[in-house]
C-alpha cells in the first residue's frame, strides 16, 4: 500500500515547540485585554498547526471538530476562555471581512453554548440582546450607522479623542454594544475571555488583511477579546505597503517598512516567531515522516542510511510542508527502486546509493530546472557537483542553475531564508561523494 503524507495542520509536535504552546497559553491565560498576538513563521513552517495545539491545550477545544476519532480528552485546559477560530483567506473577496468575523464569532459563541454546557442557557430576552447587538455592529461595519473606511482607523480615533467629553461617536457606541454582548454569553458560561485565532491573514489580498485588521481594531478591540494572528510577518508587512500606499522618501526618518512595522505592532502587541529546527530535529522529523509510509525491512534499511546522511550533512529546508514532500517523493524512490539492500553486506556502496536517493529526491522536490537536465543527461552531474564546490561558487553558472540560491561560498556558510525550497543545500554532500558518474545517478532520475 502506497502511502503519502497531506498538508493538514495537526496536534502531533514534530520539533519539539510544546514549551512554546504552553508559553504561547500563558499569555493569552494571564493578559489584560484587548490583546493582539501575532505567531509568525514562513509560509509551511506549521503556524496553522501551532494555533490549532495552543487552542486545544489551552481551551480543550478542537477548532474542526468537537473531538476527532482517537484525539484524547485535553488536560490542564482553562474552562474561562470561550476559543474562536477564523480562516481569513475564505472570506477574502468579502467587501468588509470583520463582518464574516462577527458572524462566525455569533456563530461558534451559540454551538460551543451548547456543546460544552447543555445546562446553562441564556434566556431568550438575553439571547435576543446578543443576536441584536451581532446584527448591529454588522450592518454598521458593513456600511450602515458607521462605515469604516480603508486608512481611517487614526482619523476616528482622533476624532474620538476630540469628541469623548462631549457624546460618544456612533462607532464607540456600538463597540460597547457588543462588548456587552459578549460580555453576556460568557457570563452565562461562567467564562471571561474570548480566544480569537485568525489564520491565513498572510494570505490575503492586501486590502483586504488591511481592511479585516482596521475592522478588528475599530470593532473588536474589546476588555473581553484576545485576537491571536498566524501569519507571515513579511508578507503582512509587504500587503500593508501596497494597501497604505506607502512609499520610500528621500530624507524621511522611516522608510515604508518601517511604517508598514509600527502599523501592524499597533495591532499585534507581541510577536511571537515559530523557532527553526536546526539540522537534527529536521533529520529526525524526515525520518519520523519516512517511518509512517515504509515497512518492509529493505526499505527500512535504506531510509535509515538516509537519516545518518541528514544527521551528518543539513541538506533539509526548516520548513515542515517541504519536508513533507520530499518524504513522499524519497518514498516512492525507495519502493521503485530495484536491487534494495536486503542482504548486501558492503555498507559503503549502501551509504553512497542512499546519498543518490537524497540528492536526487532533493534535486525533483526543489530544483526542477536541474532534475530534468539531469534526466535529458545523466552526466550533467558532474556540472552540478562543480557548482557544489565552494571555489566554483562564484563563477559564472550556465542555465538550469541560474536562479538559485547557494548556501556556501568560499568554503563559508551563507546568509539564506531558511525555509525557501530555493537555496542550493547539497554543498556538503556532494563535496563529499566527489566523483558521480552518469551510471552511478541514472538509476534515479525516474519521474
Amino acid at each position: 500500500m502506497f502511502l503519502s503524507h497531506n498538508d493538514d495542520p495537526t496536534l502531533e509536535d514534530g520539533f519539539d515547540n510544546n514549551g512554546l504552546v504552553r508559553e504561547i497559553c500563558g499569555l493569552i491565560r494571564n493578559c489584560t485585554p484587548p490583546k493582539g498576538i501575532g505567531v509568525n513563521g514562513y509560509w509551511g513552517t506549521g503556524k496553522t498547526s501551532m494555533l490549532l495545539q495552543v487552542c486545544r491545550q489551552l481551551t480543550g477545544v478542537h477548532p474542526y471538530g468537537d473531538k476527532p476519532p482517537g484525539l484524547s480528552a485535553a488536560k490542564d485546559v482553562d474552562k474561562t476562555i470561550m476559543p474562536i477560530w477564523f480562516e481569513a483567506w475564505r472570506y477574502q473577496h468579502e467587501a468588509q471581512p470583520v463582518v464574516a468575523l462577527l458572524n462566525e464569532i455569533r456563530l461558534q459563541m451559540g454551538m460551543l453554548a451548547k456543546l460544552q454546557d447543555k445546562a446553562a442557557k441564556l434566556s431568550g430576552v438575553a439571547l435576543l440582546g446578543v443576536l441584536s447587538a451581532f446584527d448591529e455592529v454588522a450592518k454598521a461595519a458593513s456600511g450602515g450607522v458607521f462605515k469604516p473606511e480603508l486608512g481611517k482607523v487614526q482619523a476616528i480615533g482622533n476624532a474620538w479623542e476630540k469628541e469623548r467629553y462631549q457624546q460618544p461617536l456612533p462607532g464607540q457606541s456600538i463597540r460597547n454594544l457588543l462588548q456587552e454582548a459578549v460580555a453576556t454569553v460568557l457570563k452565562s458560561k461562567k467564562m471571561n475571555k474570548l480566544a480569537i485565532f485568525i489564520d491565513d491573514l498572510d494570505r490575503c489580498e492586501p486590502e483586504t488583511a488591511l481592511r479585516l485588521m482596521e475592522g478588528i481594531k475599530v470593532y473588536l478591540n474589546l476588555n473581553n477579546c484576545v485576537i491571536i494572528f498566524g501569519m507571515d510577518q513579511r508578507q503582512v508587512e509587504r500587503a500593508l505597503v501596497k494597501a497604505l500606499g506607502l512609499k520610500n522618501e528621500d530624507g524621511a526618518a522611516m522608510n515604508a517598512d518601517h511604517y508598514a512595522r509600527e502599523y501592524l505592532e499597533k495591532i499585534c502587541q507581541d510577536i511571537i516567531h515559530l523557532p527553526l529546527p536546526d539540522k537534527e530535529k529536521k533529520s529526525q522529523y524526515l525520518s519520523a515522516l519516512l517511518a509512517k509510509l515504509l515497512s518492509d525491512a529493505p526499505h527500512t534499511i535504506f531510509a535509515e542510511r538516509i537519516q545518518s546522511i541528514t544527521d551528518q550533512y543539513d541538506c533539509l529546508p526548516a520548513n515542515p510542508r517541504k519536508i513533507k514532500a520530499l518524504a513522499n517523493r524519497l518514498a516512492s524512490m525507495i519502493r521503485r527502486l530495484e536491487n534494495l539492500p536486503s542482504v548486501r553486506v558492503d555498507s559503503a556502496e549502501i551509504d553512497r546509493e542512499a546519498a543518490f536517493c537524497l540528492v536526487t529526491a532533493v534535486v525533483y522536490c526543489f530544483h526542477r530546472r536541474i532534475f530534468e537536465q539531469l534526466q535529458k543527461n545523466p552526466a550533467y552531474i558532474s556540472e552540478v557537483i562543480a557548482y557544489a564546490d565552494a571555489s566554483d561558487i562564484d563563477k559564472d553558472v550556465d542555465s538550469p542553475m541560474q536562479g538559485i540560491q547557494p548556501s556556501v561560498a568560499s568554503a563559508r556558510e551563507l546568509p539564506v531564508n531558511p525555509s525557501d525550497s530555493n537555496v542550493f543545500r547539497l554543498h556538503r554532500l556532494l563535496q563529499q561523494l566527489a566523483q558521480v558518474t552518469d551510471i552511478e545517478i541514472k538509476p534515479f532520475l525516474f519521474s
